[in-house]
């Protein structure tokens, strides 16, 4: 977690080394859950819930942690569906990130139970098809788990 990095050495990271990051592919009743972020990198886009792996933590145990942090759900993971990297431009404070990612596939273990999210996302979506204008890797994540892409007639 960030918080457990000082920020001018986490600054540091960003600027030399790609960070590793796990997101998840939720998958209920043929939808995907998405979050709609607002904090960088990916602010104002449709994203899966994730985050970055901390030392000495299973790429499965990460990606366990951030959809219980972001989202509230308990899952059973399935399995790595798709590795992709993503590059941010800079944000405010003249910082590009580059992340390499690990997605998984995951089933809620009480579908019933809606989102709770957490102070990085103002809104969620299910969505049963990969929706226009989703970042490249989102698009990827989405047609791994089974999505098709929407065309427009």
């Amino acid at each position: 977690m960030s918080s457990l990095i000082p920020e001018p050495l986490y600054r540091q990271m960003l600027e030399h080394l790609p960070i590793a990051c796990v997101d998840v592919a939720i998958v209920a009743e043929g939808s995907v859950l998405l979050l709609k972020r607002t904090t960088p990198p990916a602010e104002h886009q449709w994203w899966l819930p994730g985050g970055r792996v901390n030392k000495n933590e299973t790429l499965a145990t990460a990606a366990m942690r951030k959809v219980r942090a972001e989202v509230g759900i308990n899952c059973r993971i399935k399995g790595i569906i798709h590795t992709g990297e993503t590059f941010f431009p800079p944000d405010c404070n003249g910082v590009s990130r580059h992340t390499v990612n690990i997605c998984f596939l995951a089933d809620p273990l009480d579908p019933e139970i809606p989102p709770r999210l957490d102070q990085h996302h103002q809104a969620y979506q299910w969505v049963q098809s990969v929706p226009s204008g989703v970042h490249p890797y989102i698009t990827d994540c989405l047609k791994a788990a089974g999505l098709i892409v929407q065309t427009i007639i």
